[in-house]
This record gives structure tokens, sequence and C-alpha cells, in this order.
């Protein structure tokens, strides 16, 4: 199912939204910036020393974050990642670099990388 989102109504997500195992408790929607750092409720009254000295904004009302807009987004950018890294492996190999370098970039072993990057393109190589 394809959502429209009009860009300029997303609301801003609290610092912590992508964090439930820290603030397990988090409303997603922020509703105070402090600086660049923006806050739902819950996670202001639990903040403890973020954004001391700071002057408050608020943000004003909102419409809540839409959860399912957000994995559809997410899963977005996960796959323009995928593919930005499957381009750049492929350049790295067309310019020679071992597949034990590869791997070291990405924390795996040479074995990993050439595993995870010809699976898929077998003449590769």
């Amino acid at each position: 199912m394809n959502r429209q989102r009009n860009l300029d109504t997303r609301p801003i997500r609290c610092t912590y939204a992508g964090r439930p195992d820290q603030r397990p408790h988090c409303q997603l929607t922020a509703a105070v910036r402090y600086g660049a750092v923006a806050l739902c409720t819950d996670c202001d009254t639990r903040r403890s020393t973020l954004g001391k000295g700071v002057i408050p904004r608020q943000i004003p009302p909102q419409h809540p974050l839409d959860v399912l807009g957000w994995v559809a987004q997410a899963n977005q950018q996960l796959h323009q990642a995928q593919a930005e890294l499957d381009a750049a492996v492929t350049r790295a190999r067309t310019q020679q670099h071992s597949w034990t370098a590869i791997g070291a970039e990405l924390n795996i072993t040479r074995q990993a990388a050439q595993q995870r990057f010809t699976q898929d393109h077998p003449a590769g190589g």
C-alpha cells in the first residue's frame, strides 16, 4: 500500500523516537526543542541535563507521527543505502581493491564480504 505524504506536514520526531530500548515510553512526536534537540512531552519530563541552560521552544501542535509511514520511509532508505553500498563495492573491486580491504571497511571478514557481494552477481567474481 503506497501512502502519499505531504513533506511540509511531516511531524518533528522526538530525538528518542529511534531508541525504543532507551525510552520505551517515548511519544514519538516532539513537543519542545532545546536548540537542535527535539523532545516529546514524556522525554522532556524525563530529561536530566539535556538542554540545561538552553531556553526551550515549544513546537506548535502537529499530527502524531505516522509509524507505518516511518516504516515505509526506513525501508526505502535501507534499499537506497544497499544500492549505494553495492555500487561502492563494485567500484572498489573494479579499482582492484581486495576483498580483505573491503571487508575491513565493513568490519567483516574477507570471505563474508566476498560471499555477500558476489552471491547476487556470480559473474562478477
